[in-house]
Order: C-alpha cells, then structure tokens, then sequence
C-alpha cells in the first residue's frame, strides 16, 4: 500500500528536500553536466576540474622569464648571485551561476502519494536544470567574459586572442609579453588548403615559446563541426583497413600530433583552439560544485510551489597562455 504523506508543509518540505538531495546523489546532475559538451567533458575527464575552498579571487602564478644568474665560468671566477624574481601571479574573478528547480503544489499533490513517482519527478526536474546549466556555461567556455555585465566566465576568446597583447588579462599588464597566446593566422582561409599547415607551424609555436617536455605541444583541437569535417576529410586517404578491405572508422575523432581533434556545437565560427590541456583549468568552489543551495527547497510566501536552485561557482583560467594556439578566419 502507498504510503500516505500528511499535507502539513514542515513535513512535505521534509520528504522534498530529503528526495531532492537523492536526485542530486543519484549521479543525474553530474551526466548532465560533462556528458553531453565535448570541451567541458574533455576538462573533467583531463583531470582539469579543480575543487577549490575559498579566497577572494582565483590565483595562478607564471614564470614570466629566465633566471638571469646562468652562466658559464672557469675556476674561482665570482658568481652572479643576484635575488631572481621572475614569477608573478594571475588573478581570475569568481563566475557565479544558478539554475531554478520548481515544483508546483498540483505537482506535489498529484505525486504525493507515492514516494517513487516524487522521486522520479524531482530527478527529472533536477536533470532538466542541471543539462540548463551545462548548456550556458559550455557555451560561455567560448566566451570572452564580458556577456552579461561581464558576469559570464572569462572564456577562451579571452584568453586566446587575435591579437595577442590587446587586452589585458587576469590583471596582467599587456607589456607582459611571456603571458601571451600565439596566433598563427586571423585569416587561415580555405581549410582543404589552408587548414593543416597552419595547425602545424601553431603546434611548433606552442613547442618552441611554451616549454619542453612531453606535454609541451598542443593535446587537443577544438573547433566547429564544418572544420573538423574538413579536417576529417584530409585525413581520409589515412584510414587504416581492416577486415574485407573496409576502411576503420572506428575513432570518433582523429588526432593531429598525438592531440584529438574535436567539435563543439558552441564553438565560434571560423576558429580552431589548439590547447594544451595541463594549462586549461575549470575552477570550481567545493560549495558550489554543481550542488543544491544549502538552504534546500523553500516555499515561497506568494506562491505554491517549492523552489531550489542548483549552484555553480569558478571561472575558467590558464596558467600559461603560450601553451595555447588560436587560428581564425577558417573556411
């Protein structure tokens, strides 16, 4: 036999929040949320996701140049010991977002009566606003932040420029030329033609002024579906065969040097982003990782309905713009 709920609001206020809270657990806000846009997913599966606790802005430090001290000298020749202070600190501001859950009182009381019907309609609900919230902020990840009275994320047309060294960024001076992005071309042109040496000479770029090691190039592509259609059309002729003779298809998304290249229905027309991914974080604070606001759902004086929202607090950043390429103007 169902169970039957009292009417008394304390007690379905109860019921909702505690049946809110298993949505949330449940793991639907999560799938809604990296599952479904393909550079927001890259940066949680990359790792690129940081929790953090607190402080008034985030901060990232760089090195800005080389340690003048380094020298070669023979016997007891005196040593340049001069104090190096080549490191500094970007700042980022704190991007807040929330998306609403509401439930009606005719919702709540045609599903009172069972506890499972209440729970499916609150998970639904909570993953219709959690796929909401994805939506707006994979599409701001391609933002340059100053959308809605400069609220939005500070995303990568920011920090990715045309014209490196215009604007300022993370409040470092534009004279700072260590803590600029590369651009290999605003006018790239014809991708058939044009496509695959540019993405070559932003790769080499991004090697030579980015640092060494075997993450010093660029691990991911990120541009529009045309492009990557383009791109997939060049790389054709390369397809491995396999069983009859029948090209192997197999690999959602090709690679160029070791970096997959994807789409993203978000990304800006005419643009491909080559970034290296141990430079591209998404900050998020631990109270507003994508959860329900501490006070639950509430009830509104004016209204019948029960009201929550989920939250989302960060911003995204780099912490070395060199390790990033950008190619515009792509046909």
């Amino acid at each position: 036999m169902a169970a039957q709920y009292t009417t008394d609001s304390r007690t379905i206020q109860s019921l909702l929040a505690s049946t809110l809270e298993r949505a949330v657990e449940s793991g639907v806000v999560q799938d809604a949320v990296f599952k479904m846009r393909p550079l927001l997913n890259k940066l949680r599966e990359s790792g690129n996701l940081m929790v953090v606790n607190g402080g008034e802005r985030l901060r990232v430090q760089f090195q800005y140049d080389t340690n003048s001290t380094v020298d070669s000298y023979t016997d007891d020749e005196t040593l340049d010991v001069t104090r190096q202070d080549n490191v500094t600190s970007a700042f980022f501001q704190w991007k807040q977002y929330s998306v609403s859950i509401v439930i009606t009182g005719r919702e709540l009381r045609i599903n009172k009566g069972s506890e499972t019907q209440l729970f499916n309609l609150l998970e639904q609900k909570t993953f219709d606003a959690a796929q909401s919230l994805q939506k707006r902020l994979a599409a701001d990840l391609f933002t340059d932040g100053t959308g809605n009275g400069s609220k939005n994320l500070t995303g990568l047309e920011a920090a990715l420029e045309d014209s490196p060294g215009t604007t300022a960024y993370a409040s470092v001076p534009t004279d700072n030329t260590a803590w600029r992005n590369d651009t290999v071309s605003t006018s790239v042109g014809a991708a058939a033609v044009n496509l695959l040496p540019n993405m070559r000479t932003g790769y080499n770029n991004v090697v030579q002024i980015g640092g060494s090691g075997d993450n010093a190039g660029t691990d991911l592509w990120v541009t529009t579906q045309s492009i990557h259609e383009s791109f997939e059309a060049l790389h054709q002729p390369h397809f491995r065969f396999g069983v009859n003779d029948r090209p192997d298809l197999s690999s959602s998304n090709p690679t160029f040097k070791d970096g997959e290249v994807i789409w993203d229905p978000d990304c800006v027309s005419g643009n491909m982003y080559g970034l290296n991914l141990s430079a591209a974080k998404l900050f998020v604070h631990d109270d507003a990782n994508f959860d329900e606001s501490d006070e639950g759902l509430q009830r509104p004086v004016n209204q019948d309905s029960f009201i929550s929202q989920l939250l989302f607090m960060g911003n995204f950043l780099t912490n070395n713009r060199a390790k990033h390429t950008k190619l515009a103007g792509i046909t």
